[in-house]
């Protein structure tokens, strides 16, 4: 009997980890989904701003999320959301 008690103990622990586990990366699915949808924040760190000090360089901006990315053949996507550049 003892047995058993362990092994129900074991299927519901495991359960309830799945269960834990699906929540979490649901939530986080749609936390990135809100974040592409809303306009992309002036403090945002790692975006190139558009008044940089170098006019040389040339700034694409991202249709997706708003930021701006150095034109460049090797950068074909955009580090903040990820899409591709056109």
């Amino acid at each position: 009997m003892e047995t058993w008690v362990w092994l129900l103990a074991y299927l519901l622990g495991f359960a309830l980890l799945q269960l834990y586990l699906y929540r979490y990366f649901i939530r986080s699915t749609s936390t990135d989904s809100r974040e592409r949808t809303t306009p992309l924040s002036e403090g945002s760190g790692r975006s190139i701003s558009a008044t940089n000090d170098d006019p040389d360089e040339d700034l694409v901006a991202c249709e997706n999320c708003g930021a701006y990315n150095e034109s460049h053949p090797m950068y074909s996507f955009c580090r903040e959301c990820g899409e591709r550049l056109s």
